[in-house]
């Protein structure tokens, strides 16, 4: 494979081609919005798909890491602004909402969780110096009261987290024991009806997702490794923020709730034999090794030996180590590893291979991290100097065609390796 990566010209021609698309997405999202009513004010934001020209949070998070390295002017922290003003009374702030600021979702059932992740944006803006003085302070309560929310709603008896297969981000990611039927799954479960999706969006989106249904009241009956992994993420990153502010004993406080979670997801999801992460359930560890495990370094939840054996699986070859590192769901899966063909079985996708970066940095395994990095990096820009767009996702295998099952122009997330990969590893 051509390192592209080496190449200075190519990566500012890459990166500018990137930012062409992301503007020109932007501005059709601005257009649509100056034309319709919203529920609130609604400032200007990133172009990060959803629904009929929505916003999604997490999509937005990740838009923001690699805004933030972007030459001119991008509304990250209007962006980051439109989802507080959209949050519910107790601080909830769901995953997806319409152009209009209605929440696509109902809160009553975890297809609204999305990864808490705006925390993060504010501590990485903050420590960067891109965003206004006070702001920390000003966000700090919103982020507090999101963060308790989601441990109110969706926090197991065991003290571990739930979602759902579209909460988590990741759609037809398999997440059930193996053979289990359709009424198996739903049994026990919060039930995914037509009544889980807004009024104003339900006719357009029920038709798909009622023959799916049982697939998404799996929920509540395991412990989801990336929702709980998430969420002790968030818990650093609100220390992070409290130690700024000069609030010691709500940064003691969260750093207290993430190792009480971390000791939690350690006892359950960890499989000795394997060495390896999993979703758990009643009778143990659910043994489908996914990106959902990916979370794990970053937020902490691994160290020491398991760190060790997590950073191995994604060294191998046989797992997730691809010729573009790393499938969504690990290679030495016959069943569920569909490289080509699937949406989220066995593709690369910018934002868990972001994470997984970030993971193997703080651990430091920089090398590796950027030789993965890089190796990411020249699958997608070989794949951009044949079509001339940035893809939704990537084949781990090959990059002389794109995949089926990716959207093109996609310069959401999509932009994380043409505009912040260059800058974080030094390629430009």
């Amino acid at each position: 494979m051509k390192d592209y990566a080496s190449d200075k010209d190519f990566v500012r021609r890459f990166r500018d081609g990137a930012l062409d698309i992301a503007r020109r997405k932007m501005d059709d999202v601005a257009r649509h919005q100056a034309e319709i009513e919203t529920v609130v004010p609604l400032g200007p934001r990133m172009a990060t798909g959803g629904h009929f020209g929505g916003f999604f949070l997490w999509d937005t998070v990740f838009a923001v890491m690699w805004a933030r390295h972007a030459p001119g002017d991008w509304p990250y922290l209007s962006a980051l602004d439109n989802f507080y003003a959209v949050a519910e009374p107790d601080g909830f702030i769901a995953r997806e909402f319409t152009p209009r600021g209605t929440p696509v979702w109902s809160s009553h059932h975890p297809v609204a969780f999305a990864p808490p992740l705006l925390s993060w944006a504010e501590r990485v803006l903050a420590d960067e110096g891109k965003s206004p003085a006070g702001r920390l302070a000003s966000v700090y309560p919103k982020l507090r009261r999101h963060h308790a929310a989601c441990r109110a709603r969706f926090r197991r008896d065991d003290g571990l987290y739930f979602c759902d297969g579209l909460g988590c981000g990741m759609d037809d990611i398999p997440r059930a024991p193996r053979g289990m039927s359709d009424e198996e799954m739903a049994r026990g479960g919060i039930p995914m009806t037509a009544e889980c999706v807004h009024p104003e969006v339900r006719e357009r989106i029920w038709g798909w997702l009622a023959g799916c249904a049982p697939h998404y009241s799996w929920n509540r009956q395991m412990a989801w490794i990336d929702a709980s992994s998430q969420m002790a993420f968030d818990a650093l990153q609100l220390a992070a923020i409290a130690d700024a502010l000069g609030l010691a004993a709500d940064a003691a406080a969260w750093r207290a709730e993430h190792a009480e979670l971390a000791a939690a997801i350690n006892a359950a999801c960890w499989d000795e034999r394997t060495g390896f992460y999993y979703d758990a359930w009643e009778k143990g560890p659910i043994l489908r090794k996914t990106a959902a495990a990916f979370w794990v370094l970053a937020s902490r939840v691994a160290t020491g030996e398991h760190a060790a054996r997590v950073v191995a699986a994604l060294k191998d070859p046989a797992q997730f180590n691809r010729p573009i590192p790393f499938p969504a769901v690990s290679a030495d899966d016959p069943e569920d590893y569909q490289p080509e063909t699937a949406y989220w079985r066995g593709v690369v996708w910018p934002p868990t291979d972001y994470i997984a970066f970030r993971g193997l940095l703080d651990c430091g395994e920089s090398a590796f991290a950027e030789d993965a990095a890089r190796r990411y990096y020249n699958g997608v820009a070989a794949i951009y100097e044949k079509t001339g767009t940035v893809w939704e996702n990537s084949s781990p295998e090959q990059c002389e065609k794109q995949k089926t099952w990716a959207g093109e122009d996609f310069c959401g997330w999509g932009a994380l390796a043409p505009v912040a990969l260059p800058v974080e590893f030094g390629w430009i």
